[in-house]
């Protein structure tokens, strides 16, 4: 059931009308047969055992990691309760054996779901790799990947469900005893497509409590619905016209310099306004249920640095590879051993930034990895991985070389120029994640700076890519007004709370202004996929 058609908006709204109607006890229960029968609608009854699987497992595990903790603390409060306290060796012996089988439960958990996630998101990448490789060496082929699925969101839940029982583990909150709540977290509709990815310890009161009917949430809701659409059709659509068509055709076209440099500034904007758009639909149905998600981006290209730009963009992802990738590596007994060696090699600043140097590449080249099964996206989390995790390495040479030129990092003109470098280096590793190949990618940012002809811009060469002259203007402009709304909301003012709380006849003129801007100028040319979210596929 695509975001963007009929069913999907009669679904939403019946869905909504259904949840104020039932007696407050009950929505609890509309919303977990809406998911699924959304999930099931989206994915077929093959893929939704595989989410049934994510579920059980992980409540099972869950509640075996509480059980074990819970009987080594009853252990221990009989025990001084009798007056027969346990010896400090024993219980610290007692201790390390309960922790050890807790180890063991998580260890099956993640095993059991990563692998679910790693054979049926990776597994025809490893099986085609191995393939070509076998036939390299003559030793034959072609094996047969082709049976395996891929089921909606299972990105998305694998890392919700395995975050929340790693939190159960480290003893962050106490497990969910209700397999119902539980399945409403794991499969929650709005979400389930592409996130945002959400904790438990932030979604679980709000899933399980009741909700009044707000009319102002309600309208400010459906008014982020409808900028995700306007961004969605007006801005990526209209984009990925020229981007699809640079970027299929570069081996055989030919292109070069200003024309790959705006596929490349296009593409940058139509992941964008794709994504964010997507995401702004996820909040703004979710917002009509009176449950509010986690954030997921803020305003990603006023970031100054690369690492900057990875806090403000799918901030979800990140925040999940930092609590359980980059803090368990950095805060490791290993690490801190390892440390202190580097310490009395390279002196006190470098030995304490390098374990965190190397935890965020392990951290980014991760999220490469984690947008698809392609070698070009290991590429380009190496890419990403390299920029922000030597970030903090070189800190002191960046602020030794600011001094030495006398450069004022507070100035607007620096500011301006950091935020212009990060998106350049940005848009040059989405040339990594978006070229049909490695090569190809490379091949495009030669071409990038092997001719200057700004003749191109006026010639009509650019009327060739499926836009005409309105296209043209009608991009610029709805650009530059995401722009603006991304500064107006980076100085802390939310528009559509504004409009929300505005007189009827002034809500009513944007409502329908929006409502046919979309419609009337939107892209919905040939081969127009309603379901075609680029991060839909991540």
């Amino acid at each position: 059931m695509a975001l963007f058609s009929v069913p999907f908006f009669v679904f939403l709204f019946l869905a909504v009308l259904v949840y104020y109607i039932v007696p407050k006890k009950m929505q609890q229960a509309v919303l977990l047969a809406a998911s699924y029968i959304f999930y099931c609608y989206g994915t077929g009854w093959k893929g939704i055992a595989f989410i049934l699987i994510t579920t059980v497992s992980t409540f099972a595990a869950a509640l075996r990691i509480e059980k074990l903790q819970d009987g080594y603390q009853a252990r221990v409060n009989e025990a001084k309760a009798a007056g027969n306290p346990i010896p400090h060796a024993e219980k610290t012996k007692l201790k390390a054996d309960i922790l050890s089988k807790k180890r063991r439960v998580l260890a099956v958990g993640l095993i059991i779901n990563f692998g679910i996630l790693a054979v049926l998101k990776y597994g025809k990448f490893v099986i085609g790799s191995v393939d070509q490789l076998m036939m390299t060496l003559g030793l034959g082929g072609h094996i047969n990947s082709s049976s395996l699925i891929l089921p909606l969101g299972i990105s998305f839940y694998t890392f919700m469900t395995m975050g929340y029982l790693i939190d159960v583990h480290r003893e962050k909150y106490k497990p969910d005893h209700n397999l119902l709540h539980f399945a409403l977290f794991t499969a929650y509709f709005p979400q389930i497509i592409q996130g945002p990815i959400g904790r438990y310890n932030d979604m679980s009161k709000q899933l399980q409590e009741s909700h009044e009917w707000d009319d102002t949430g309600f309208r400010a809701g459906f008014l982020r619905l409808l900028w995700g659409y306007f961004k969605k059709m007006v801005i990526a659509e209209r984009a990925g016209l020229l981007v699809n068509e640079v970027f299929a055709n570069f081996d055989t076209a030919g292109y070069k310099g200003i024309v790959v440099f705006l596929a490349a500034l296009l593409y940058g904007f139509q992941i964008y306004a794709d994504f964010s758009g997507g995401m702004d639909i996820v909040f703004g149905a979710s917002d009509m249920f009176g449950i509010h998600l986690t954030e997921n981006f803020r305003q990603p290209y006023y970031a100054k640095t690369v690492t900057e730009f990875w806090q403000r963009w799918h901030i979800t992802l990140g925040s999940w590879m930092k609590d359980y990738v980059f803090y368990p590596i950095c805060l490791s007994k290993r690490a801190a051993r390892v440390q202190k060696k580097l310490k009395k090699r390279f002196g006190n600043y470098y030995g304490r930034v390098l374990i965190p140097t190397f935890a965020s590449f392990v951290s980014f080249l991760l999220v490469g990895i984690w947008h698809g099964a392609d070698w070009k996206y290991v590429f380009y989390g190496i890419f990403m991985a390299t920029f922000v995790s030597t970030n903090t390495l070189l800190e002191k040479f960046y602020g030794d070389m600011r001094a030495k030129f006398h450069i004022n990092a507070e100035t607007r003109g620096f500011k301006a120029f950091q935020i212009v470098r990060t998106t350049i280096i940005v848009l040059i590793g989405r040339l990594l994640s978006r070229g049909t190949s490695t090569t190809a990618a490379l091949g495009m940012f030669k071409a990038m700076f092997s001719s200057f002809n700004v003749k191109v811009l006026t010639d009509g060469t650019l009327m060739n890519f499926g836009l005409d002259m309105k296209d043209w203007l009608v991009l610029i402009l709805a650009i530059a007004l995401l722009m603006y709304v991304d500064y107006v909301n980076e100085h802390g003012v939310k528009i559509r709370f504004k409009i929300a709380e505005m007189k009827l006849p002034i809500r009513w003129i944007v409502y329908y202004a929006a409502i046919m801007a979309i419609l009337i100028i939107g892209v919905y040319g040939v081969g127009y996929d309603a379901s075609s979210f680029i991060y839909q596929n991540f």
